[in-house]
């Protein structure tokens, strides 16, 4: 009994030896082992096409947008409320067109008030220039004869009382009122002289002139009441079409708040943005031939003239905006707004360092940065994201510069791969 009890612990100290040992291998061995093997990158089959010798000659095709050649936003130079609102959204004015109207009462009372001031001050002009009437002339001069005989009683009166002053029979006191009243008279008698000769002469020559400022000033402030009731009427500076409203009849506005907002499509705009590659080459003089296509004609195109060129680069796309002039096209409707390809031919004697590569191939970047795959290897083939300078588009073909004719690069799936991925190269079936 004792031997089987023995045999039956020699098996179980075995078993749990063997449990230890089973841990040991799944828990230590095989992590090792996987540790050491790696996952295998399977090669990816590519579109890919051979870069192909520049050459000159051609056409840069730039996407473009029309735009209006005028757009202003209109606004009262007075504040007030609206009375009329004649403007339509979508509606075509012509110059001179009545948009809204304010009331018009408050500039008219200013208006009314200026120009009674004004009168009355021509009116004392014209007086002080005419001098005074007969009838004024001659109550002046009773005036003058009445001092002079008040003047010629007091000093009588003084020189008798300076004799008896003199002599002792009037006191120091007495005889200085009697002086005072003879100096009284003597001053009207000189004020009404005074008076007789301006009315027989007229005003003081600086007197007019003053009057003639004031009435400068006065008529300046007629101008200015003039001006504002003419603002309380909005007339449409060109004829173009009203593209937007932003208040409403009886609505109160302020002054310089926008009422409507109105644009010639008279003469329309194409802009364009080029890269600063072209700018550096561009000549003023070279621009010639450029023209626009629409998508809805593509096999008709409209000619296009230089207008201006920024001279500051976008901050995000770093390229120039161009702008050209658009004739409105007599058989097809131009709205601006509209997107339009801008063909620009490329003289046959410039440098031919932009390559042709199908679009799909262009790999957007970080901010204006663009890449495409190259791919590089004998047997191993494996991609290499590659810099590249985009100078347009023709078509379905960017024009860029960066890659080197024969080198061959990726044309579809570019967004599918990473730098250093291996792939193969594509072989329709049957080829």
């Amino acid at each position: 009994m004792t031997s089987k009890l023995t045999k039956t612990r020699t098996l179980a100290a075995f078993a749990v030896a063997a449990l230890v040992g089973v841990g040991y291998f799944i828990w230590g061995a095989v992590p090792a082992k996987q540790e050491r093997t790696e996952v295998a990158r399977v090669a990816r089959p590519v579109k890919t096409m051979v870069v192909p010798a520049a050459g000159g000659g051609g056409e840069r095709i730039f996407p473009g947008k029309v735009l209006a050649s005028q757009k202003v936003n209109l606004a009262f130079r007075v504040s007030g409320k609206i009375v009329e609102l004649p403007a339509v959204k979508g509606e075509y004015v012509e110059p001179g067109t009545l948009l809204a109207r304010l009331d018009p009462r408050d500039f008219e009372v200013q208006l009314a008030n200026a120009k009674s001031e004004l009168g009355n001050a021509k009116a004392r002009l014209d007086a002080m220039k005419a001098g005074a009437r007969k009838e004024e002339i001659a109550m002046l001069t009773a005036k003058v004869n009445s001092a002079r005989a008040q003047m010629n009683d007091a000093m009588t009166t003084l020189e008798r009382v300076e004799k008896l002053y003199k002599a002792g029979g009037f006191s120091k006191s007495e005889y200085d009122k009697t002086r005072t009243a003879y100096e009284v008279a003597r001053a009207v008698y000189q004020s009404a002289s005074q008076e007789l000769s301006a009315g027989r002469t007229g005003a003081r020559p600086e007197d007019i002139s003053a009057m003639e400022f004031t009435i400068q000033g006065i008529e300046a402030k007629v101008r200015t009441a003039e001006n504002a009731r003419a603002d309380t009427e909005l007339l449409a500076p060109f004829g173009g079409v009203i593209i937007d409203r932003y208040v409403d009849n009886n609505q109160s506005v302020q002054r310089d708040q926008s009422i409507v907002s109105l644009q010639d499509i008279g003469t329309l705009e194409v802009s364009i943005s080029v890269p600063e590659t072209l700018v550096l080459h561009a000549r003023r003089d070279a621009i010639e031939g450029v023209e626009a296509r629409f998508a809805s004609l593509p096999d008709k195109r409209f000619p296009l003239t230089y207008k201006e060129a920024s001279a500051q680069a976008d901050p995000q796309t770093q390229t120039y905006p161009v702008t050209f002039a658009l004739p409105t096209p007599e058989d097809l409707t131009v709205l601006p707004g509209m997107t339009v390809d801008v063909v620009i031919p490329r003289p046959a004697g410039e440098d031919g360092a932009e390559a042709e590569i199908p679009a799909s191939a262009v790999l957007a970047g970080e901010a204006t940065r663009h890449f495409v795959w190259r791919v590089e290897g004998t047997d191993a083939l494996r991609v290499k994201r590659i810099p590249i300078e985009v100078a347009g588009y023709r078509g379905d073909l960017a024009l860029v510069k960066g890659v080197a004719p024969g080198e061959r690069i990726v044309t579809a799936g570019v967004s599918m791969l990473f730098d250093g991925d291996p792939v193969t190269l594509y072989t329709a079936p049957g080829n």
